[in-house]
């Protein structure tokens, strides 16, 4: 295999040529769905936005989207409105699925099979969103546009003033597991996590922009759903100057905690293994025991 500059470099960041090989992997049969992995090791990213600042956000992002990949990451969380916060002309600082900030994303991911998965203010012609953008090497691989527009605030997160709302659910494959996301406000319907876990998704990832989203707002949805769930959160001073805590974490199908962190800048880590998530909900009680019969 031949090495470009830039694998050599960062070869030589990461202590050896072994951190810049490509996974191998069985190959399916063209139009087959490989069989999912053992596990997967899930890193979510907490970082301080600074309102507007784009290239300085996209860069911090990019260095932390490293660290994960050195520590053999699967994929990488980000949250809500990474690069631009919320600002006055957040819509002047959007940028389209296949702009700057996911081309940069690739070209970090040349050589491996991890995906990012981050909070994109997202324009496309005469229309905004609120979007959650899955970037591998090869580009974009999915997109989920937010659903649920906050309303019950004035000024800069009244999100219907900015922002059309996402009409689908949106799946994904990672390793051949079945994945969802959702965003912020989305995941206070616990009706969205339910959608999911229906439509057999095996971990969920939530990413947020407010002052905290901690364990304690996870732990029934991923209890009663027994789904894996990977909840990412800014930190640091917002739009208000308020303080964000953060409480950014990765919470397992029985609701136990894998991996949080609060107040500070960071990336946590957990290894899941989704392969117990189907047995889980096979004998989970606020699963099965719905009727959902009666709802439609």
């Amino acid at each position: 295999m031949d090495l470009s500059r830039r694998d050599l470099l960062r070869a030589a960041v990461c202590g050896g040529l072994s951190a810049v090989l490509p996974s191998i992997s069985a190959t399916a049969a063209e139009g087959e769905q490989p069989p999912p992995s053992a596990g997967l090791r899930i890193a979510v990213v907490q970082q301080e936005t600074l309102p507007g600042q784009v290239e300085t956000n996209r860069e911090k992002a990019l260095a932390f989207a490293q660290e994960a990949l050195n520590n053999r990451a699967d994929i990488i969380l980000f949250h809500e409105a990474l690069l631009t916060g919320y600002v006055e002309n957040v819509l002047e600082l959007a940028e389209e699925q296949n702009g700057p900030t996911t081309q940069a994303f690739r070209e970090l991911l040349q050589g491996t099979d991890t995906r990012v998965l981050y909070g994109l203010v997202e324009r496309e012609n005469d229309k905004y969103y609120t979007a959650a953008t899955l970037v591998g090497a090869s580009g974009v691989l999915a997109n989920y546009r937010k659903t649920h527009l906050w309303w019950k605030a004035k000024g800069l997160r009244h999100e219907p003033k900015y922002f059309s709302p996402g009409n689908e659910l949106v799946t994904f494959d990672l390793k051949g597991w079945k994945c969802g996301v959702m965003i912020c406000y989305d995941g206070d319907f616990p009706e969205m996590t339910r959608a999911y876990a229906n439509r057999d998704c095996v971990v969920l990832f939530w990413l947020n922009n407010r002052g905290s989203r901690g364990k304690e707002e996870v732990d029934r949805l991923a209890k009663s759903n027994s789904i894996i769930m990977a909840t990412s959160c800014c930190c640091g001073r917002n739009d208000t100057k308020d303080l964000s805590r953060g409480g950014s974490n990765i919470v397992n199908f029985d609701g136990s905690v894998l991996a949080e962190i609060w107040d500070d800048e960071g990336v946590i880590y957990a290894d899941v293994d989704p392969a117990k998530v189907m047995p889980h909900r096979e004998q989970n009680p606020g699963y099965n025991g719905q009727r959902q019969d009666l709802y439609r």
